[in-house]
Parts: C-alpha cells; sequence; structure tokens
C-alpha cells in the first residue's frame, strides 16, 4: 500500500493533539496496520509514550518486527531501548530485550450524558450538588440545518457567556458545569478519569473565532461542606487534581472529540466537569458574547485503572 506521507502527518499530529475524529481514528489505525513505512513514521516521530496506552497502535509497531528486526537493533540504543520496553509490556509473543507480564487496562464508564432525556436547559451557576447540568445559559435541541446531534436526535446548544442574575459585565466564556460521583470506584493500582466530549460549531460570519475547552477536577471533599456560593476560582484552589485540554472550533459543522485525563484516588469522592466553548477573537473590553450556533454532545466519564 503506497502511503500518502502528508495524510499520515496530519493523522499524527491530532493524535498528538488528542483532537482525532472517530473516522480519523479509523483511518488511522488502517493506515498503520497496512503499511510498514506508517508504522517506522510513527516510531521516528518520538511519541512511544504516549503510543503504549493505546493498544491498536502497539499491535501495529509490533507486525512489522519479523522483517524490520535487524533494522530495528540498528537505531541508536536509546530507542531501540524504549521501543522494546513498550512493545514487550503489550506483546509478549515478541522478544524484543524485554519480557514482562501484559498490561491490562480496567476500563470503568461511570457517567455517559447524550441530552436524550430529562433536562431541557442548564440550572444557573456553579453546582453544588450531583446530577444536575449547570452553569451558563444553554439548552437541550434538536439537529439543526447545519450541525445534526452527534449521536441520538439531541444535543446541548450554548446560548450566552453569562445566566440570568448574574450581571456579569463582560464574558466571553459559556461554561457548564456537572458533578460526577466517584467514590469508591478508584482501582488498586494507577487510576486516572478520562473526560470526554463532543463539540461542534455552525457557519460563523465576520471576524469571530471560537474554541471550546474540557476541564475537570477532582474533589476529596464532601458536598455538605463546600461554601454556599462556590465558583471557579474556589475549584482551582481547592482541588486534589485537575486536567484541561482545548482544541479550536472549525465552523465547518463536524463534531470535534476533546478529552482529558486527571489522576484519581480512593481519597477522590467527585470529578467536577468544567465544559465551555469560548470566544477568543475579537476580545471584549465589555460586554457578553451570545453564541450563534454551537454545540456539545455525548459527554463521557471512564476511570482508568492501571496495574
Amino acid at each position: 500500500m503506497l502511503m500518502n506521507e502528508t495524510r499520515l502527518e496530519e493523522l499524527l499530529l491530532a493524535y498528538e493533539d488528542n483532537t482525532l475524529r472517530s473516522d480519523e481514528l479509523t483511518e488511522f489505525k488502517h493506515l498503520l496496520r497496512s503499511s510498514p513505512a506508517a508504522r517506522e513514521r510513527l516510531v521516528e516521530a518520538g511519541v512511544l509514550q504516549s503510543v503504549a496506552k493505546s493498544h491498536f497502535f502497539i499491535e501495529a509497531a509490533a507486525a512489522q518486527l519479523p522483517t524490520k528486526q535487524n533494522r530495528l537493533f540498528q537505531w541508536r540504543p536509546l530507542m531501540a531501548a524504549a521501543a522494546g520496553i513498550v512493545l514487550g509490556m503489550f506483546c509478549t509473543s515478541v522478544v524484543f530485550g524485554y519480557v514482562g507480564p501484559r498490561v491490562v487496562e480496567k476500563v470503568k464508564a461511570v457517567f455517559s450524558e447524550g441530552f436524550e432525556s430529562g433536562m431541557t436547559k442548564t440550572a444557573p451557576g456553579v453546582p453544588r450538588v450531583a446530577g444536575q447540568w449547570s452553569g451558563d445559559e444553554a439548552e437541550v435541541v434538536t439537529s439543526t440545518p447545519e450541525v445534526k446531534a452527534h449521536g441520538g436526535a439531541k444535543m446541548l446548544r450554548f446560548l450566552s457567556a453569562t445566566y440570568p442574575g448574574e450581571n456579569s459585565p463582560r464574558s466571553q466564556w459559556g461554561d457548564v458545569y456537572r458533578i460526577v460521583d466517584v467514590r469508591g470506584l478508584a482501582g488498586a493500582g494507577s487510576t486516572v478519569a478520562r473526560v470526554s466530549a463532543s463539540f461542534a460549531q455552525g457557519v460563523v460570519t465576520g471576524e469571530e473565532r471560537f474554541a471550546c475547552r474540557v476541564g475537570a477536577y477532582a474533589l476529596d471533599q464532601d458536598l455538605s461542606t463546600l461554601p454556599s456560593s462556590l465558583n471557579h476560582t474556589w475549584l482551582q484552589q481547592n482541588n486534589s487534581a485537575t486536567g484541561s485540554r482545548r482544541a479550536v472550533l472549525t465552523g465547518t459543522g463536524r463534531w470535534q472529540e476533546v478529552s482529558v485525563e486527571l489522576p484519581i484516588t480512593r481519597e477522590t469522592r467527585f470529578v467536577v466537569l468544567h465544559l465551555a466553548v469560548v470566544q477568543e477573537q475579537p476580545t471584549l473590553n465589555s460586554g457578553v458574547v451570545q453564541f450563534s450556533g454551537h454545540f456539545m454532545d455525548d459527554v463521557k466519564v471512564e476511570l482508568i485503572t492501571r496495574p
């Protein structure tokens, strides 16, 4: 199979930025499994640590070993050793300078939201109880001519970068929050919470430029002890772990999945989701952004335990 080097570089950059869409992920898998040159390029790119988290990449790289083994041993010693450790962890049938047990991740799905039933709009402000969506003004809608719901028939539409009663003089962020209960769910090994959500933007005219962000905070506190005026600043200052990832919105109506991981322990009681769209250009001196066509769907929280 002839490799499209330009396309491979595009997919590799998207993989490193964690912005691969589901169709691009399928394309990337096929390219790596069918092209020895693509697999070699993956290793040359120096992303061994991150590919170790995705089993299919390791399988793809291992497929080239019978024909590439002599060449592999000519690599710089450090690269060869690193490749041997990564491949050895996942492919115990391949002898490559490392013999060890197969690493098995345990994945537990703890939360999934497709906005298909229940809520119609967000409650105002940052939540103090688990089980509800709140934040800036947003509502559940059906597909539009420009953007179709990602999974089912409904999705969340961001409306404003504030909520009634906040009286904010300036805001470019449309924030929504959700508290997810994870008490007693952390495994015996190293556990991370992976938070993911899909975003889409309809066609935007003018100079406006938008991005989306997936953030999460781990809390060890009981909800009854939280301050009555809970806000974003308090979450930033009182979490036991946090993670955040940003992605530019394309304005094509296509969905983009964004995810982030943060470590949790057996002391972690809750994970607070902070999901947002933001107008990055132009910067406002005053006023509140009203979003014309910005959507979110398929929000998930998974706990991944590694020995």
